[in-house]
């Protein structure tokens, strides 16, 4: 029989310890709140292991050191603009007002930012103004300033934390949240009251039904580029407490992750390869087919939107890239990882391992190892090396033709569109509170972080640093308020405490835009 321990009541319980669980329990133990974080896998930091760590913000020190002039209100009109106006204009401009000083806090943290920052990011469709930055180690920098900081509070007893345990409900009394049940690996249950509870478990990728549940059809071969934690648990939890879930019900695939073959579905970590496919970094000599063998966007296409939606259209989510020996001779190396270390004698001895690149000596047989149909592969490289002969692409447009595909052996590699973050997620309102599905507040419950579904910061695109951003932000925001609204006794004095939540988040920039003012 399991034994239930008890851990007694805290200010605050937060579940969940990826970079806005960190932040939600930095801000409410700095702000004089008890706090329990719990996290199911045995290290903190969920996705920080492996993203790029991109955060935006505008009005930075950094941006003021290299004479950048930037704004929140430029920031908020460029995500609504990049997210077609779909992002939720009042929560994102609760971000973007703040994220700039997110950014300084990082730096004041010792945040090791990447020297180019802040920077113009061409991986998604670009800001009008550098306002990305990402650390020299991409999102492991910025996990090591959190964690550092988290320790902290942990050493001085503000905080409790316990890794390695999944909960497995919550606890309600008379309608409210008041705490959760957990499971500990091979350390038996536990239960922990909290005078707020916050949702912070990340998303639900790696969860491949409950993924295909959001997913529009055609959608479902999406490769998981996540980590293998991100199950949705929270969601879950919240919905079934009868909490509303919102999102655009769309879906954008993100370009150049490579099948695992050791694991089915997924993704080859992005830190060991991927493909670059943006032409801002690296110029394309290949050809992009789909599985009929024909070409279907310009690979030189500038952008990254165009690209993905163009993949979207494609069986499987599927790309062939197709290049020759001579291509492989003089050509960038194809594949990159978040290091930059992949170097041209790297690739080379990709190219004869053969891990994920296919070789063959004609075509046709190239075709046959691809799954690709070989006549109309045959075609798409004969129309292909007539316009690099006559400097002019009719079929697709492009502009980039520096040299034909017919020198033996050929290669081809197969990529597959991904997913690496949830699009749809728990509807909340500007306190962060859980909404459930008749318009109402679930009381106690917050959420903050990736189980909002990245939807609600960008639409049906992708926009620059408001994934980290938000999540970082707004867990800073929300646990400034939770420890405020601990400082005074109880919830019933929601009215009185509201200022003192307001004064205790970190400062906002700027007045708040009028809808009007969207793009």
């Amino acid at each position: 029989m399991r034994t239930v321990e008890r851990l007694g009541r805290f200010d605050v319980v937060v579940v969940g310890g990826g970079g806005a669980g960190l932040c939600t329990a930095i801000e409410a133990a700095a702000g004089g709140a008890s706090v329990l974080l719990i996290e199911k896998r045995p290290a903190l930091g969920g996705m920080l292991h492996i993203a790029n760590g991109e955060i935006s913000g505008a009005g930075t020190r950094r941006q003021a050191e290299r004479g950048i002039e930037d704004d929140p209100r430029a920031h908020w009109r460029d995500v609504m603009r990049l997210s077609h106006g779909k992002a939720d204009p009042d929560l994102s401009w609760e971000t973007v007002s703040r994220q700039g000083g997110t950014v300084d806090w990082l730096e004041g943290l010792g945040f090791d930012f990447h020297p180019d920052t802040p920077a113009l990011v061409h991986g998604h469709e670009v800001y009008a103004a550098p306002r990305t930055y990402w650390g020299v180690e991409q999102g492991r920098s910025m996990l090591r300033v959190l964690e550092q900081e988290l320790r902290r509070w942990v050493d001085a007893g503000a905080v409790r934390l316990v890794t390695g345990a999944r909960v497995t409900g919550a606890l309600v009394e008379d309608g409210r949240v008041v705490g959760v049940t957990a499971s500990r690996d091979g350390d038996g249950d536990f239960t922990a009251h909290g005078g707020a509870v916050v949702l912070a478990t990340g998303g639900y990728d790696a969860n491949r039904e409950l993924r295909n549940r959001f997913l529009p059809p055609g959608c479902e071969d999406a490769l998981i580029g996540c980590l293998d934690h991100a199950t949705g648990d929270g969601l879950e939890l919240a919905a079934g407490l009868g909490a509303d879930v919102t999102g655009n019900g769309t879906f954008l695939p993100v370009m150049g992750l490579i099948p695992d073959p050791a694991r089915p579905g997924f993704a080859v970590d992005y830190r060991e390869a991927f493909i670059e496919v943006a032409p801002a970094y690296r110029t394309p000599h290949e050809i992009w087919v789909n599985r009929a063998g024909e070409r279907f966007v310009a690979e030189d296409v500038t952008s990254p939107e165009l690209r993905e939606r163009a993949l979207t259209e494609q069986p499987g989510l599927a790309m062939h890239i197709v290049w020759d020996d001579a291509v492989a001779r003089v050509a960038d190396p194809l594949l990159r990882n978040g290091a930059g270390d992949w170097t041209r004698e790297r690739m080379d001895e990709e190219l004869r391992r053969g891990r994920w690149i296919v070789a063959a000596p004609t075509l046709e047989e190239l075709a046959g190892r691809l799954g690709v149909d070989a006549a109309a592969l045959t075609g798409t490289v004969e129309r292909y090396n007539a316009a690099v002969a006559a400097g002019h692409d009719p079929e697709r447009g492009r502009t980039t033709l520096p040299m034909p595909i017919g020198t033996p052996p050929f290669y081809g590699m197969t990529t597959v569109g991904a997913s690496i973050l949830s699009r749809d997620g728990l509807k909340v309102g500007g306190d962060l509170a859980v909404r459930d599905r008749d318009g109402g507040t679930i009381a106690g419950l917050y959420a903050v972080g990736e189980v909002l579904g990245n939807d609600v910061f960008a639409g049906d695109n992708y926009v620059g640093g408001m994934s980290v951003g938000p999540a970082l932000t707004l867990g800073r925001v929300l646990g400034a308020r939770l420890a405020a609204q601990a400082r005074e006794g109880t919830t019933k004095a929601r009215e009185g405490a509201a200022q003192a939540q307001e004064n205790a988040a970190p400062e906002r920039t700027g007045r708040p835009p009028t809808r009007e003012e969207a793009p």
